[in-house]
């Protein structure tokens, strides 16, 4: 917490004022807890965020626009598939520390003294906010716009066609929020990007992607793969104690499911209410679409009864963890068949039957 707090004298990050009148809106703020982990997934150090509480923020008062464009994680796959995997080049990761508290506001944000540090002298004062904190719901377009502006100025340009994406010369870097990856062809030039960038903003250096957005970049003989070991073992621990033996199949050859399979009395509407079901098919959805192609089919049928036949998919419902868990180790690999490449055609056949309803 007292880092928390130096980083917030540090930035300038607000003044405390006089309170506004009454009828300005004040928002409030409190301390986040977490726990970092490490690429095996064991916890390294607490961390403490202070956040604002941007639900009582009014539109036209203290925020205006909102959106924020982020990399898609399925063109971090792309890029890392052709660059790294297929041309070669060297990836490097590095996460702006802070990277909110850079970002100037444009509206006028009047917040709550942090608790536990209000200030002895003035302590019916309100902190003004200067720059952006996490939590305002302008905070995460601020702090885009403002590393955007920055990456301009060093000579970046911005692919057209795609959110967080930056090229220079033989560098690419891909943008998440705080979380920057760098491609090029060469360590100089890596190298340089990464003094350009030190050079304004304040960088954890973390060396050759490990981990990005909960998924692990393991290498192998100049490939890497992605992996989510952690994540599914975390998921079947949470969701063990309502799980059968696990199966080998994501779901039973011949299935079929229809309305006729809903819960028919207040027993077994109860019995349902019980088991997590979205819960479970979002951690599996997210599985699915990041290193798991394999349970795609059965992640999505199952979202298709969601709403309507929650009875006979529950007792299935085991064999998509089940098979996630079995297979936990298997990864995302990519590999060059085509002789040609990147001329390749792509070809897929799909077989769909008739589903009742």
């Amino acid at each position: 917490m007292d880092a928390e707090m130096h980083n917030m004298k540090t930035r300038k990050v607000w003044s405390l004022v006089p309170a506004p009148p009454k009828e300005v809106k004040v928002v409030g703020c409190r301390w986040v807890y977490n726990l970092k982990k490490n690429n095996e997934g064991k916890a390294v150090r607490y961390k403490a965020r202070l956040v604002a509480q941007g639900f009582s923020q009014r539109k036209g008062e203290n925020y205006e626009e909102t959106f924020s464009p982020v990399i898609n994680f399925s063109l971090i796959r792309l890029f890392f598939a052709i660059f790294v995997n297929l041309l070669q080049w060297l990836h490097w990761q590095v996460d702006v520390n802070c990277a909110y508290l850079y970002a100037k506001l444009d509206e006028t944000v009047y917040m709550r003294q942090p608790p536990g540090y209000k200030s002895k002298k003035y302590p019916d004062y309100v902190c003004k906010l200067d720059r952006a904190l996490y939590g305002l719901k302008q905070s995460g377009r601020q702090g885009f716009t403002e590393i955007y502006s920055v990456l301009e100025k060093l000579g970046f340009t911005k692919l057209k066609w795609a959110n967080g994406v930056f090229l220079k010369s033989k560098v690419i870097l891909l943008l998440y929020v705080d979380d920057i990856v760098i491609l090029g062809k060469t360590n100089e030039e890596i190298q340089m990007t990464v003094k350009l960038l030190a050079n304004n903003f304040d960088l954890k250096i973390i060396g050759k992607t490990r981990t990005l957005l909960g998924i692990q970049f393991i290498e192998e003989n100049n490939k890497v793969y992605l992996s989510q070991e952690h994540y599914i073992t975390e998921v079947y621990n949470r969701y063990k104690k309502f799980l059968p033996p696990i199966s080998s199949l994501p779901i039973s050859k011949g299935s079929v499911y229809s309305k006729l399979q809903c819960p028919t009395t207040d027993e077994e509407t109860k019995k349902m209410e019980r088991y997590p079901y979205r819960s479970v098919i979002g951690c599996l959805a997210f599985i699915a679409s990041r290193t798991r192609p394999d349970i795609n089919y059965a992640v999505n049928f199952f979202f298709t009864v969601s709403i309507q036949s929650r009875s006979r998919p529950l007792e299935r419902f085991d064999e998509i963890i089940g098979i996630s868990t079995s297979y936990k180790k298997l990864q995302t690999r990519h590999r060059k068949h085509c002789r040609n490449f990147p001329n390749c055609i792509l070809l897929h056949l799909w077989l769909w039957a008739r589903i009742p309803q």
